[in-house]
């Protein structure tokens, strides 16, 4: 039984009138009248009884009749709000900063929150990709933590929600003084100089680096542009030290004879709070893409205790 068959059943019962009907369907009454007398022999029995002057419903007929309207009202209500969903749920763009990361493993993968993939090179950061409209999303490190960037972010419409944390870990020359320690204490990175790949992210890595070490201890800041982060298979660390949140770049310092890394200070391992970072104004609008996808990835992340992220604040 085709949907279109009961619409024509229930404009028959409607009028009562197979000329009438015909005329409001834009079809011919034999036309109509043979369609009818099909659905009756596909269904087995009679749902108008044609023995008067006028077309009247048996009582087969006027069971079907209720079922047929409520089934037509259910499917164009699904048709249209389906219809206004796909408007409404344009691919979510995410930036793959660290794709790496075991956080990507908590985006939605059902087809009601379709998302793409952004690749953002290492001179791009994600707030200005997220304000130009490139992305819509970013998974990175949750700078919130640090005041004059979250307020940098409350000021030019960017939100950050927490969803975790990832390692962090420490690279140096093994000719460096440090590299000869078997562990690393804060006190040790008094007077060092960390390096940061990209002048764009200098200003906000650097001051994350600061808070998660702690402010009493003496940074040092140059920049080390990289076209690639391929590059650190073979770059010159000098007498400075590495710190970076990116496994891929980890793995790439670990294959290296030159090259010692640590990934805990004071006896803790070293971890960097991650984030959705996102505009503002996506977050607000109850029926953005963007809020919908983030309030799911919110769903997925595991309910822990919060970790406070800065070593001074974790002891010596």
């Amino acid at each position: 039984m085709r949907l279109e068959t009961l619409r024509e059943f229930v404009m028959v019962a409607k009028h009562l009138n197979i000329t009438k009907a015909a005329q409001e369907l834009y079809l011919s009454q034999p036309s109509l009248s043979s369609r009818m007398s099909a659905l009756e022999k596909e269904l087995g029995y009679p749902l108008l009884d044609r023995s008067r002057n006028r077309i009247a419903l048996t009582s087969a007929g006027a069971v079907l009749l209720d079922y047929a309207q409520r089934i037509i009202e259910l499917h164009d209500e699904a048709l249209e709000k389906s219809q206004r969903a796909a408007r409404l749920s344009p691919t979510v763009k995410v930036a793959t900063i660290a794709p790496s990361s075991p956080h990507y493993r908590m985006l939605p993968e059902h087809e009601s929150m379709p998302f793409s993939f952004v690749d953002l090179d290492l001179n791009t950061a994600a707030i200005d990709a997220l304000r130009q409209g490139l992305i819509d999303v970013a998974v990175e490190s949750d700078y919130s933590i640090v005041d004059a960037l979250r307020e940098e972010g409350d000021a030019i419409g960017i939100t950050y929600r927490r969803i975790g944390e990832d390692a962090c870990f420490l690279a140096m020359m093994a000719g460096n003084p440090l590299a000869r320690k078997e562990r690393l204490v804060r006190r040790d990175l008094n007077g060092q100089t960390v390096i940061i790949n990209s002048g764009f992210h200098f200003d906000r890595w650097s001051k994350m680096v600061q808070s998660l070490l702690g402010e009493d201890v003496k940074l040092g800041f140059r920049i080390n542009a990289l076209d690639s982060i391929s590059n650190l298979s073979f770059v010159d660390l000098g007498s400075s030290i590495y710190i970076c949140g990116d496994k891929a770049s980890q793995e790439l310092l670990r294959q290296r004879e030159d090259v010692r890394v640590f990934d805990e200070v004071d006896g803790r391992k070293l971890t960097h709070p991650v984030a959705l970072v996102c505009r503002t104004g996506d977050l607000q609008d109850d029926e953005s893409p963007v809020r919908r996808f983030v309030d799911e990835c919110l769903r997925r992340v595991p309910a822990t205790e919060p970790r406070r992220h800065a070593l001074s604040e974790q002891g010596r």
